[in-house]
C-alpha cells in the first residue's frame, strides 16, 4: 500500500512540475498602443535592468532574469520585435507570441476589431490564444480574433518581411576640419633685395678695310 501511495504521489508531483513549467516558461512583455499618443506602453513581469533607445526609435530592454529583447513601433502601429537572448513572450491584446533568441516577428492589433495579426519574420514563432498554441514559420502569418484561437497559418505579405531587420541608426558623420593649403614650392622673402640688372653690352660693327687677297 505504501509503495502504491509513493508512486501516485510521485506522478502527482511530476504533473504539477510540468504544469508549473508550462506557466513560467519565459519572461513576459505586454505591449499596448496608447490610443491618444500612439506610443507603446510596455509592462514586464520582471524588472528591467537596462534600456537603450536608438535615434530611430528602436528600444532594447535587458531584464533581470537575463533576457534581452528589442521592439520598434512604426507610425502604422505595427510592433516589430526581436529576442536577442533568452525566451520572451510578447503579449498584444489577447494574443501571446513566444520567441527565442534570434527570432523576430511583427505584431499588430486592429484598434477597432481588436483582431491581432502575427507575422513570423525570423525563426519559428509560437502564437497562443484561448488555450490553443500554433507555430508559424518565417514568411507565415496568423490572425487571432477576440475570443478565438489562432487561425491556420497563411503566407505573409512580402512587404511585411521587409520590415526586418529593424531600423538601425545612421552612421555618424564627421564634420570636415579646416583645410590648410600646401606651402608653395618656392618661397620668396619680400625683404630680400634682388641683385641689380647687368648693363647691356653693345658690340660695334667692323668698318675697316677688308684683307687683301693673295693675288694683289
Amino acid at each position: 500500500m505504501k509503495v502504491r501511495y509513493v508512486k501516485v504521489w510521485g506522478i502527482v508531483v511530476g504533473l504539477l512540475f510540468i504544469f508549473i513549467s508550462s506557466i513560467a516558461w519565459s519572461a513576459k512583455l505586454k505591449i499596448t498602443i496608447d490610443p491618444k499618443t500612439g506610443k507603446p506602453v510596455v509592462k514586464t513581469d520582471v524588472p528591467v535592468v537596462s534600456k537603450s533607445v536608438t535615434p530611430t526609435g528602436w528600444v532594447t530592454l535587458t531584464l533581470a532574469t537575463g533576457e534581452k529583447v528589442g521592439y520598434f513601433v512604426d507610425p502604422t502601429g505595427i510592433i516589430s520585435t526581436q529576442v536577442f537572448s533568452g525566451t520572451v513572450e510578447i503579449a498584444v491584446g489577447n494574443t501571446v507570441a513566444k520567441m527565442e533568441s534570434g527570432e523576430a516577428a511583427a505584431i499588430k492589433m486592429d484598434p477597432i476589431t481588436k483582431m491581432v495579426q502575427v507575422i513570423a519574420q525570423k525563426g519559428t514563432v509560437e502564437v497562443a490564444a484561448q488555450g490553443k498554441r500554433m507555430k508559424i514559420k518565417p514568411g507565415q502569418q496568423t490572425t487571432v480574433s477576440p475570443g478565438a484561437p489562432p487561425a491556420p497559418p497563411t503566407p505573409a505579405p512580402a512587404i511585411a518581411m521587409k520590415r526586418f531587420p529593424p531600423p538601425t541608426p545612421p552612421a555618424p558623420t564627421v564634420a570636415p576640419g579646416p583645410v590648410t593649403p600646401p606651402p608653395p614650392k618656392y618661397q620668396v622673402d619680400p625683404h630680400v633685395i634682388p641683385p641689380p640688372i647687368a648693363p647691356k653690352v653693345e658690340v660695334e660693327e667692323f668698318h675697316g678695310q677688308p684683307p687683301a687677297s693673295p693675288a694683289e
